[in-house]
């Protein structure tokens, strides 16, 4: 009888009242996972769902309500037992329960904190590899346990300020001297040697610092070098081509002087030739009045001869006509008269060196052919 009056009873998670059933999930046990996650799910009173997910150890469940749950408390409460779950904060709770919690999770805040602080190296891990916000990634690479989620952390940064925030508050060697590797400034190298955290930073910083004025002042070194050496192959050009334009001016000025006696040398080969060829012209025409004059006087020599053999030849005619008049005369006295021929001209010869007149000749041809007229 008193199993049948069980059986008749209401359920007490079906209760109406709050309380009742409030109480009855306070006293279930955790074995009791499906009656705990209807009741997480399904109960009208947030704080009766609240309590049952504090009891929950189901990882999909504790994420289903974590995300769809109506109540901030009871959400937050879900959260809270993930987080709880990852960090195997529980009694029996493995790896396997951690990294589905991991996996379960979507609020970003858990996962940085099970990041950080995560008893597992591997849970921890598996939280960073859900993190993309660059300044949760900064906070992790400067405070997570594990020093390998800590440069797994400081890899993912590109965030100038963020990777700077590690150089000078990061408590650990790794990934802090990594950070100060990445820091190219000065500045930031001198306040990084003064405020570190990690001494070993604050060394390796001051020794940047160092090595960034070695630097410069090799750079200024080689700039001065460089510039020195530019100036002097500038000089050295300039004197170059100073020497160039000189060699130039003194070549243009030779090849002038050579143009110029050339031209000179012309003007007086003209000036030689064309004296040459007044002389030659002024020789020639003298030449040529020596000739005429020659030819003038052999011509007036011909013409004198010639009119003087006229003149004899007419003179010789006259006295042969006068000689053959005085044939007929008997009296060679009478004729020598006539002709006024002196005696001895009929039998002395002529003077030496000295022709023989016409007269004498008239003469001797007139005797001769007195003689023959006698004869005859």
């Amino acid at each position: 009888m008193a199993i049948l009056d069980r059986f008749r009873t209401q359920a007490r998670h079906k209760h109406p009242d709050a309380a009742v059933r409030l109480a009855f999930v306070q006293e279930l046990p955790l074995e009791e996972r499906e009656l705990l996650a209807e009741i997480a799910r399904d109960d009208a009173d947030p704080r009766v769902r609240r309590s049952a997910v504090s009891k929950l150890m189901d990882p999909a469940t504790l994420a289903a309500i974590a995300r769809d749950d109506g109540d901030a408390q009871v959400r937050a409460q879900a959260i809270g037992m993930l987080r709880d779950l990852a960090l195997e904060a529980f009694e029996g709770a493995g790896e396997a329960e951690s990294h589905a919690a991991v996996d379960a999770l979507e609020e970003a805040k858990t996962l940085i904190g099970i990041a950080k602080n995560a008893s597992r190296e591997s849970t921890a891990l598996r939280a960073l590899s859900r993190v993309t916000d660059v300044h949760a990634l900064g906070s992790i690479a400067r405070h997570a346990e594990h020093e390998a989620v800590r440069c797994r952390a400081f890899e993912a940064l590109h965030d100038h300020a963020e990777i700077l925030a590690v150089a000078l508050n990061g408590e650990f060697k790794d990934p802090t001297l990594a950070a100060v590797e990445r820091i190219a400034d000065r500045d930031e190298l001198e306040q990084i040697a003064s405020r570190a955290k990690n001494k070993s930073a604050s060394k390796r910083a001051r020794a940047m610092a160092r090595e960034i004025d070695d630097r410069i002042a090799a750079e200024a070194a080689e700039r001065e070098a460089a510039a020195r050496a530019e100036r002097d192959a500038r000089d050295a050009a300039a004197a170059a081509q100073a020497a160039a334009a000189s060699a130039a001016a003194a070549e243009a000025a030779r090849a002038a002087r050579a143009a110029a006696e050339a031209t000179e040398q012309e003007v007086r080969s003209r000036e030689d030739a064309e004296r040459r060829r007044i002389a030659d012209e002024a020789a020639a025409r003298r030449r040529d009045e020596q000739d005429a004059a020659q030819r003038a006087r052999v011509d007036a020599q011909q013409e004198a001869a010639r009119k003087e053999t006229e003149r004899r030849a007419a003179r010789l005619t006259e006295l042969a006509d006068e000689a053959a008049r005085a044939a007929v005369l008997d009296d060679l006295a009478a004729a020598r008269k006539q002709f006024d021929i002196p005696h001895a001209a009929e039998f002395s010869s002529t003077p030496a060196r000295e022709d023989a007149s016409v007269e004498d000749i008239a003469l001797i041809a007139a005797f001769r052919f007195r003689r023959r007229a006698q004869q005859e």
